[in-house]
């Protein structure tokens, strides 16, 4: 049984119609039919999944953004689910996942095309994409001190970093959602017109090919200073520091398409 958990993502009235419309004939042209909720004030995502698992519900699909997506992983849990996915709004992740719209992601759900896939957990908190801190709108750099079994203090004055477990691309290796390590990324301080030169880079996060970037391949890690920083994903605040950080492997069962990237 699929059990759709729709969000309106901050849709106009005349958007949200139209894009419903197309969910609804995708998943009836695809077979593929189910129970389909909306998120409201009073009905959340934790909620809904917690709904889908007393209906016995073996699908449980994200139809919304990429934190729809997020949290609807977040209250599944460990639990013994496969995840789908159905961008209703632009996004990278789904391009990485090879759900390019609906209609492609509704054909996906029907091939049931399902990968394993590394969960990351900070604070607590389940990732499924990477977690970015710094990029100050005043670009000052700051030092960051990372621990992990096995490294010695990672001390660092940096513009910024990300913590990548998966990433749309997988850029030189970096971002592979099924080799069981977190991909972190510091960027140096960098001048005026190294910004402007490495802009490209920068927007599109391919922040490895900065030159003078520093890449860590690790299981687990722990950034420890500075205090209270805040800590981001898809430029929503994920929490702050210290924040503490570990992947588990093959622990997604995700709803995948032929063109995935990884």
């Amino acid at each position: 049984m699929y059990y759709y958990i729709v969000d309106s993502c901050g849709l106009s009235q005349r958007q949200y119609e139209k894009v419903q419309h197309e969910l609804h004939s995708c998943i009836s042209d695809y077979h593929i039919s189910g129970e389909i909720v909306r998120i409201t004030g009073i009905r959340t995502v934790r909620q809904l999944v917690e709904t889908a698992f007393f209906h016995q519900a073996k699908t449980i699909v994200a139809a919304g953004s990429d934190r729809t997506l997020d949290d609807v992983i977040n209250s599944v849990g460990e639990r013994p689910v496969s995840v789908g996915y159905i961008p209703l709004v632009k996004s990278e992740l789904a391009q990485g996942l090879g759900l390019p719209d609906v209609a492609g992601a509704c054909k996906a759900l029907a091939l049931r095309r399902v990968e394993e896939l590394d969960l990351a957990k900070a604070n607590g908190k389940n990732f499924l994409t990477k977690l970015s801190f710094g990029f100050l709108p005043n670009r000052e750099t700051f030092e960051v001190q990372i621990q992990s079994p096995g490294l010695r203090v990672q001390s660092s004055d940096v513009l910024g970093g990300t913590i990548v477990n998966c990433q749309t691309q997988a850029h030189e290796g970096l971002g592979l959602p099924t080799d069981g390590l977190l991909d972190v990324v510091l960027v140096p301080r960098l001048s005026r017109w190294e910004e402007f030169r490495h802009r490209g880079e920068l927007q599109s996060g391919q922040l490895e090919h900065i030159p003078g970037a520093t890449v860590l391949h690790l299981r687990s890690l722990e950034i420890t200073a500075p205090a209270n920083m805040p800590i981001l994903t898809g430029g929503i605040e994920f929490g702050t520091t210290p924040l503490q950080v570990e992947v588990k492997s093959n622990a997604v069962k995700m709803i995948v398409g032929r063109t995935r990237t990884f």
